[in-house]
């Protein structure tokens, strides 16, 4: 049987945010118009896949736990690039629905504007979107869930390179400031192309490192580094309010950049994906011509301002 606990799918995120929102199940089954037990179950495999808990129920209230706050901004970001792409397709011929997988990470930096260009010239369409890990995806396909992925990739060979991402270590800077001895780094369960990365860089550099947890998905990285457990390694356009970008002077070493990549089903062509394609690669384009520097923020997300050590 096949394993799917990094695969989130915009259902299951759709029933935590009504729970959320209602502090009710009962209400969101209703709103969402499906059973009681529907929302439970979705909600139940969301935290499973996370393996966080999300929700603390009891008879008298419906609560969210931290881990649950800090998710719901995660899935309020994935359903608004959904809803948005619905509201901006009502008019295109082309109509249809487009299984899309997305690596987490990308799904809440380079997105947005991503689907707005594609709303912009094909109204009328249906997105359906499912992030995850890179080798989750990679199975997604194989087994042709989804139509297309965009994942990360180091060195890629037989994709279809879209653009790089630099790499960046990231900490809460009163974290940063103190890696006189090993380094906690904060990373992904393997297997891992960004972890391999990571460790490689720090053994060549003959910098000694401890990975002080380890986690299955991009929130948990994230949240954990929040807490201020250790550093991360993530791509520069995410940004996060928590986070700095740890100063060259304390000695971490370069960890170079990634490639983002489109892969799909090679016998599946259509004029949805062909349309889906052409609209990527000219927004790859955009974002390569841009030349961004270490401070701008990627198109659509505001540049949180860095917090003072």
């Amino acid at each position: 049987m096949r394993a799917q606990n990094d695969l989130v799918d915009t259902d299951e995120l759709r029933a935590f945010d009504a729970v959320a929102t209602k502090r009710s199940f009962s209400i969101a089954a209703s709103e969402l118009g499906c059973s009681q037990s529907t929302i439970s179950d979705r909600i139940t495999r969301l935290e499973h896949r996370l393996q966080r808990v999300l929700v603390l129920r009891t008879t008298r209230q419906v609560k969210l736990t931290p881990d649950g706050e800090a998710a719901l901004i995660y899935a309020r970001g994935i359903l608004g690039i959904a809803e948005d792409a619905r509201a901006r397709l009502s008019q295109s011929r082309l109509t249809g629905i487009l299984k899309i997988g997305i690596e987490d990470q990308l799904a809440v930096t380079r997105l947005p504007p991503l689907t707005r260009m594609f709303g912009a010239q094909f109204p009328n369409f249906g997105l359906r979107f499912v992030t995850g890990r890179n080798h989750r995806l990679q199975e997604a396909l194989r087994l042709r869930d989804v139509d297309l992925i965009i994942t990360k990739s180091h060195a890629a060979a037989g994709a279809e390179v879209l653009w790089q991402e630099p790499l960046v270590w990231m900490a809460r800077p009163e974290v940063a400031a103190r890696f006189d001895g090993p380094v906690p780094v904060i990373t992904y369960l393997g297997p891992s192309v960004l972890r391999d990365i990571v460790e490689a860089s720090l053994v060549d550099h003959r910098r000694s490192f401890v990975n002080i947890a380890e986690c299955s998905n991009f929130i948990g990285k994230i949240t954990l580094a929040e807490a201020g457990l250790g550093v991360v390694a993530v791509g520069r356009s995410f940004r996060s309010q928590g986070l700095a970008e740890v100063p060259d002077e304390v000695g971490l070493p370069p960890l170079g950049s990634l490639d983002f990549v489109l892969e799909g089903v090679p016998a599946r062509h259509n004029q949805a994906i062909d349309a889906f394609r052409e609209v990527l690669a000219a927004f790859a384009a955009q974002v390569a011509e841009e030349g961004r520097s270490p401070n701008q923020p990627a198109d659509g997300i505001d540049q949180p301002e860095k917090e003072q050590p």
